[in-house]
């Protein structure tokens, strides 16, 4: 595929913040700032939050507005996935408004997202039932233009199968089947390649785990390809 005519790209690719868990104080909070403020040192054209947000079903509206407004304000596309903690954004508990700006997926079936101005197109399937039936990548459309295509996805990448099967399960044959430029993943809480049949497939880490806190720099670049560095958060 000729991609000459192709943007270079960069994104920060993060997720797993749990925002308004208790376990972790204000460390999500802290956690979304420093990722934020990475996104701005870098200049990326995108930010994309491959699920769980927020950590439970009780987080208050205003908890999720002021965390909306936040990514809203920095005034580049923001793509967010709910994973399986993010019941407040699937199950219609938050009456709020999107800001301008920011695309919470929503689509059971899953969800494509164009942008346009960027030469990028983005694919998703949130978690509304997170049970092993359920697949992240199941149902994934093809290359939908020929510019640049990302897929997010929120599971359990699982090398062979596990007796009893995991909830949410993403599996080496997926992954290496995906028709995409990269695949944007959550729900591991620490940063992980995963890459399969020149597909590459990242977890980006957890801007507010007590280990390391970590975002991944997505670098897409026409004459080159993706690129993927780890980036440790204060």
């Amino acid at each position: 595929m000729n991609i000459a005519n192709r943007k270079a790209l960069s994104l920060l690719h993060m997720s797993d913040l749990h925002i308004g868990t208790e376990a972790y104080d204000e460390a999500p909070f802290r956690g979304l700032e420093s990722a934020l403020a990475k996104a701005h040192e870098k200049q990326v054209d995108a930010i994309l939050i491959a699920g769980d947000l927020f950590d439970n079903h009780r987080v208050s509206e205003e908890t999720i507005d002021r965390v909306l407004n936040n990514l809203a304000a920095g005034g580049r596309p923001v793509i967010v996935l709910p994973g399986n903690h993010d019941a407040v954004l699937t199950q219609g508990l938050w009456s709020g408004e999107t800001p301008r700006g920011v695309t919470i997926m929503k689509e059971p079936e899953g969800e494509m997202v164009m942008l346009e101005d960027l030469g990028l197109a983005v694919w998703g399937r949130p978690v509304y039932d997170h049970r092993p039936e359920f697949r992240p990548l199941e149902g994934m459309p093809p290359r939908p233009w020929s510019e640049w295509y990302v897929t997010m996805a929120h599971g359990l990448f699982m090398e062979v199968p596990e007796e009893p099967p995991r909830s949410s399960p993403i599996s080496p044959e997926e992954i290496g089947a995906a028709a995409c430029d990269y695949l944007a993943l959550g729900h591991v809480h620490a940063f992980r390649d995963v890459s399969q049949n020149g597909v590459p497939a990242f977890y980006s880490g957890a801007p507010s785990a007590s280990w390391t806190k970590t975002v991944a720099l997505v670098e897409l670049d026409p004459p080159t390809g993706v690129s993927v560095s780890q980036l440790q958060l204060p």
